[in-house]
């Protein structure tokens, strides 16, 4: 039965190359690995976005596939590098969690539009001016409405706590997927995907603490469901 996780790094390249952003961005990437294998009680194996593919995902006998999330603006990507990993999200051959840019990535795969939440109102008080200045946005752990028939949320309840660090969303919810969970600044915070185990997130439930934990609620829920999905 396959066990390993592949985690995909959607880091652009000019983060992850950089000799000074490059270091805190591998260590990042390495605590969510840890933390992701910690919850799936299998290994997990980080791949970069560009080198993934159906063959790769065959290839090493994955049991599930978890998509980053980044810091860079989509429109610095060549999306020619993410062909592969688009059409692993439609066919979706194992399951699949998206978190922040990668739930907007299996938004957009499947046809969702996506944009800023939006610029700052004249006198609107930029509580993260470092971050994505002058843009609305959500930032630190902050409470998600989630619907508590969504797998992902069992024994979370009908309120989340779970950390947001994003000023980009989608703002539909794409074809064949229903909306499990959402805020007042962001809509559509979870997609489930109605035919497959497709989830999107667009919190980092990687980034879950002790005085937080709904986040590793999440990641232990999905990969119960991948392992259930993948038993022979």
């Amino acid at each position: 039965m396959p066990t390993t996780v592949l985690y995909i790094d959607t880091e652009h390249d000019q983060v992850v190359d950089d000799p000074v952003l490059g270091v805190p961005h591998l260590a990042k990437i390495e605590e969510a690995r840890r933390r992701l294998e910690a919850a799936a009680g299998s290994p997990c194996r980080v791949v970069r976005f560009p080198d993934v593919s159906l063959a790769t995902i065959a290839h090493a006998e994955a049991a599930a596939v978890v998509i980053s999330g980044c810091t860079t603006d989509w429109a610095k990507y060549d999306f020619g590098a993410l062909a592969g990993l688009l059409d692993v999200i439609r066919a979706a051959p194992v399951p699949v969690l998206g978190i922040c840019a990668g739930h907007q990535l299996v938004g957009f795969a499947h046809g969702a539009a996506w944009g800023p939440l939006g610029p700052l109102a004249d006198g609107e008080a930029d509580p993260h001016p470092h971050f994505a200045p002058g843009e609305r946005k959500e930032r630190g752990f902050l409470p998600v409405e989630v619907d508590a028939d969504c797998p992902l949320f069992r024994d979370v309840g009908t309120i989340g706590i779970f950390f947001q660090s994003h000023y980009w969303q989608l703002e539909a919810t794409p074809p064949g997927f229903v909306a499990r969970a959402s805020s007042p600044w962001s809509a559509i915070q979870t997609i489930e995907r109605l035919d497959r185990p497709v989830f999107g997130v667009q919190f980092h439930p990687e980034r879950a603490d002790d005085a937080h934990p709904d986040g590793a609620a999440v990641l232990r829920n999905f990969f119960a469901l991948a392992r259930r999905a993948t038993r022979p």
